[in-house]
């Protein structure tokens, strides 16, 4: 009897947790639902009080308006380059000084570490001014050299893929010299592979990040051929204030690849996160 009490005690509570959670994830999808849906309304039906959700005659025509008449392609191929180079930069670099924290040793290992951490404590708004200096000397600015190599050092992706490094065991470092192993050939062919989880994590977060990023490309940018995606929003914000279905369609579209690699990537991003917190 006691038993058959609890159960129902565990019972009520799980559903009594469903509901809590069912309801915080409608809560969490509705302003989705809305951009989604006001994208293919007119403008009329996107102004009206109270909000009408189901659009009675779908204008589809406002994401062809985006893509033709607001130059979006170029946009979207501008924040395409920009993504992919320094997602690629930050795997590549990153990993590699992952590799040589974790696994070798050299003098003032942990001091240089610990210096460069200390990176993380610094606030981005401190360091703008002087990195504008250095890149309007350097002669990047409205120029894609100006937007992307600034932004590709990572100490953070150093850090997250260290702790991947670490959960293995050294054993596996030790059995690859005895086989005649170098330290490149270690940490490309044996290790790299087993952190796969890991590099998908912060590949899929520094994704988010460089997609997003809007800041820095306003800043050293002021060419309409230059823009990101996340200026052009912002722009059209600003002179297409009125046109609420065409500002929602520009939304759709520039969420629909981070949403995509997100739903790709969630489960190994996840693992990946879990085990960077296994060892400090």
């Amino acid at each position: 009897k006691g038993a058959l009490e609890m159960k129902k005690k565990v019972s009520v509570g799980r559903v009594f947790l469903y509901i809590i959670l069912a309801f915080w994830a409608i809560f969490m999808i509705m302003p989705f639902a809305w951009m989604l849906l006001t994208s293919v309304k007119a403008q009329p039906e996107a102004m009206k009080v109270p909000i009408v959700w189901l659009p009675k005659d779908p204008q589809w025509q406002n994401y062809a308006d985006v893509l033709q008449k607001y130059k979006f392609a170029s946009y979207y191929k501008n924040t395409a380059f920009v993504t992919v180079v320094t997602v690629a930069f930050q795997l590549i670099t990153c990993s590699m000084g992952a590799y040589a924290f974790a696994r070798l040793d050299f003098p003032c290992k942990n001091a240089i570490f610990l210096v460069c951490m200390t990176v993380l404590m610094v606030p981005t708004q401190m360091i703008i001014i002087p990195r504008f200096i250095m890149t309007m000397k350097f002669g990047w600015l409205n120029s894609f050299a100006g937007i992307i190599i600034p932004n590709l050092p990572s100490i953070y992706g150093v850090f997250f893929l260290r702790q991947n490094f670490m959960s293995l065991p050294k054993e596996l470092d030790e059995a690859a010299m005895i086989d005649g192993c170098g330290f490149f050939g270690i940490y490309w062919k044996i290790l790299l592979p087993l952190v796969k989880n890991g590099l998908i994590a912060f590949g899929v977060l520094t994704m988010l990040w460089s997609w997003n990023e809007m800041l820095w490309p306003l800043i050293v940018t002021s060419k309409q051929s230059l823009y990101v995606l996340s200026i052009a929003l912002a722009n059209m914000q600003g002179q297409y204030a009125q046109k609420i279905p065409t500002q929602m369609a520009a939304g759709v579209l520039a969420m629909v690849p981070t949403l995509v690699v997100f739903l790709i990537g969630q489960k190994q991003m996840l693992e990946g996160i879990a085990l960077s917190g296994i060892k400090a």
